[in-house]
């Protein structure tokens, strides 16, 4: 019965910092655009860019831009002390303080521009506190795991976070994707990625993959060539993968015959090989997965926090 109530607990905390991190999103991007007004009197931007910061200027006043400001790291923190109180059992009472340091930490950074105002000083000292509190994350990563691989990672990300740390333009878009990768996080939780690699490497997969993709970029080259609708690699490259899927997007088409010609043989190829990869990781997967979680992916999940 406790089991139970306590798998019942978890599972609330869970869908609570999903509903949080989703409520991040999108006021991570307007304070993404926000962050561009007190930057645009120092950058030489084009005409365009003047323009867009322009209706910014004209849409969002100071006080506005410091409310969205405050609600966007309001909401992260909230999720940061979520996710510490959910995963407490699993980490420990460190990761648990950590977790409300932090959220701590993005709630004060939240504040500052409602007392201070909204300006280049402001969003240099939000965008500090913000580095500091994830840096203190990837420390305590390395304090609790000395394995090589992820010290390396760590330093990294240490280094990434430093640098986006110049701007709070780069912090806010560093931390629009650690929203966007903890709800990843929370979807592919209970999918046990070592018995993904043993799937792979027991149904050889990997080979058809790296045929997949090398056939990819062997067709996107050669539709640069003979294509007119298609001027640069990566537009190619977006049509292959498009075809291949078999998403057709339809931004871009194939007017040649030896393009069509490409494009049926891509199309064919990509059926049958998607088609074998899915039916190898549906039947490998349920006989392979022994339990819900395993060794290594907690030890993945430990290295979770940012």
């Amino acid at each position: 019965m406790a089991r139970s109530s306590t798998r019942k607990s978890a599972n609330i905390f869970t869908i609570v910092e999903s509903i949080l991190h989703l409520i991040v999103l999108p006021l991570s991007l307007a304070t993404f655009g926000l962050a561009f007004i007190p930057l645009s009197e120092l950058l030489d931007m084009q005409a365009a860019d003047q323009a867009a910061i322009a209706e910014l200027k004209a849409l969002y006043n100071p006080a506005s831009a410091a409310l969205v400001t405050f609600l966007f790291l309001l909401a992260y923190a909230a999720a940061r002390a979520v996710r510490g109180h959910r995963l407490r059992e699993k980490r420990g009472t460190g990761f648990l303080r950590l977790s409300y340091v932090q959220a701590a930490v993005f709630l004060i950074a939240g504040v500052l521009p409602l007392m201070i105002g909204f300006d280049l000083q402001t969003t240099t000292l939000v965008s500090a506190l913000i580095a500091c509190a994830l840096i203190s994350g990837r420390v305590f990563s390395i304090i609790r795991n000395h394995r090589f691989l992820n010290v390396i990672s760590n330093i990294i990300c240490i280094l990434g976070i430093a640098f986006c740390a110049i701007s709070f333009v780069s912090t806010s878009g560093l931390l629009f994707l650690l929203a966007v990768f903890a709800l990843l996080s929370i979807v592919f939780s209970r999918v046990s990625f070592s018995v993904l690699k043993k799937i792979i490497v027991k149904t050889h997969a990997a080979e058809i993959i790296f045929g997949l993709v090398l056939l990819i970029v062997t067709f996107a080259m050669l539709l640069t060539f003979f294509e007119p609708n298609m001027d640069t690699f990566t537009d190619s490259l977006w049509y292959c993968f498009a075809i291949v899927t078999t998403i057709g997007f339809g931004d871009l088409t194939a007017v040649t015959y030896f393009g069509r010609i490409l494009s049926v043989i891509l199309g064919i190829y990509g059926i049958v090989v998607v088609a074998l990869i899915t039916s190898i990781i549906v039947n490998f997967y349920g006989e392979m997965k022994t339990s819900p979680e395993t060794d290594s992916g907690d030890a993945e999940e430990e290295n979770e926090h940012a």
